[in-house]
């Protein structure tokens, strides 16, 4: 029972897990979680429905989704929002000759695109009102961004719906968009064809809590075929409920105590010297100190076991908890390790790896920094000096990066033959 015991020493009382990450239940401490029972992990048996055609229970759930933005279609989905970007990418690929990312995109979508063979367009959000479209492209749009930013995205869909363009938008970030007056509104608000949220990011549903939300019915019926494709067919009911949790959660949210905390929270932050910087989406702050890196700054937080989402060159990114009346979020205890937290004393051990048998060599297999899960290195192309800059970098800060101790291993071999 090893992943077990890992877990209650990170929770272990004394050492409290403090969560400025996700899942937005932030360690079940936000939210109605503890009304979910193990008895509820059920499966598909009579009564129950059946999620991938639903017409009885499960129906009536979507449908209270699909509440949410009047006018769409909602589905349930346990697999994540990497399951509706798959199903979503391939619903339109027989209408599809071009398909836009703008600006950039989580590894889901390039997997997506490389299962179909396909080479994506890369364009920045700033130019996307100048190219020219038609009725067989479709944009990719990642909103908010994983680190809280939005686009100016009612102008881009307008744009490529008056083209008959189709517009995808990645909400992986946004399933608390629009629920309270200060929160930017979701790219639904703007008619997005097809959008995907992550229940789990930020509202208080378990992880893989997803929904994808399709503006017609023809294009609801495509997506399904593929969700039927990528989903396991054995749905968990624990994350449905959490769902439902969370949707009734989102109905009900009142912002006032979550901007009453949220200021305590910046204030004390900035007694200590920090950097705050807001970002478009309240529920995120980008954290930097005058004498540290970001990735000092975030070790100094993770010694007190308060815990980040990401960090970048930018900064330390926190993804605050939507508190609301009866939470149990340690929010006193946040404050108290902020306030003694020594800011001093910081050593990062970097992680000793020789890079210099990747350069110039061509990537076998596409390597991300993760988090974000946005890919630096993508599979084929020629590592350059630029690619060994940005590698040393995040090697000697000890970022994680998915695919390159695959690429090391590779050509190790390759060099022993």
């Amino acid at each position: 029972m090893n992943l077990h015991k890992k877990m209650e020493e990170m929770l272990l009382k004394r050492h409290t897990h403090i969560s400025m990450h996700v899942p937005g239940h932030k360690n079940n401490t936000i939210g109605y979680l503890s009304s979910l029972h193990l008895d509820f992990d059920m499966t598909e048996i009579d009564g129950m429905d059946d999620l991938h055609e639903p017409t009885g229970i499960l129906q009536e759930v979507n449908q209270t989704l699909s509440g949410k933005y009047p006018g769409y279609h909602a589905q349930m989905m346990v697999n994540g929002t990497t399951n509706g970007i798959l199903s979503a990418v391939y619903a339109v690929s027989d209408q599809t000759e071009r398909y836009f990312i703008v600006d950039s995109a989580h590894k889901s979508v390039y997997h997506a695109l490389k299962l179909l063979n396909c080479k994506p367009v890369h364009i920045k959000s700033t130019e996307i009102v100048n190219r020219q479209l038609d009725s067989h492209d479709t944009i990719i749009i990642t909103y908010p961004t994983y680190s809280g930013e939005a686009i100016d995205i009612s102008n881009i869909i307008q744009y490529a719906h008056n083209y008959g363009t189709t517009v995808i938008t990645d909400e992986a970030h946004g399933a608390h968009l629009d629920m309270a007056p200060d929160f930017p509104k979701s790219s639904m608000k703007y008619d997005s064809d097809i959008t995907i949220q992550s229940y789990h990011k930020m509202l208080p549903a378990l992880t893989m809590a997803s929904v994808i939300f399709t503006k017609s019915r023809a294009l609801h019926d495509k997506v399904m075929k593929y969700v039927n494709y990528f989903e396991t067919s054995s749905p968990s009911y624990l994350i449905m409920l959490s769902i439902e949790s969370a949707q009734e959660f989102y109905d009900n949210f009142k912002p006032e105590l979550f901007n009453k905390n949220r200021k305590k929270i910046i204030q004390t932050l900035k007694s200590r010297e920090i950097i705050v910087k807001s970002q478009n989406d309240p529920t995120k702050l980008i954290l930097n100190h005058p004498s540290l890196t970001p990735y000092e700054l975030a070790k100094v937080f993770t010694d007190r076991h308060i815990y980040h989402e990401m960090v970048t060159d930018r900064g330390v990114l926190w993804c605050l908890p939507l508190f609301h009346n009866g939470h149990s979020y340690p929010l006193r205890l946040l404050l108290e390790r902020i306030g003694s937290a020594d800011f001093s004393r910081v050593h990062i051990t970097p992680e000793k790896t020789n890079l210099e048998i990747l350069k110039n060599r061509t990537c076998i297999r596409t390597i991300v920094p993760y988090p974000p899960g946005v890919p630096l290195v993508h599979e084929g192309e020629t590592i350059t000096d630029n690619h060994m800059n940005w590698l040393s970098h995040y090697v000697s800060n000890r970022v994680r990066m998915e695919g390159i101790q695959y690429n090391l291993e590779y050509y190790k071999n390759e060099d022993n033959r």
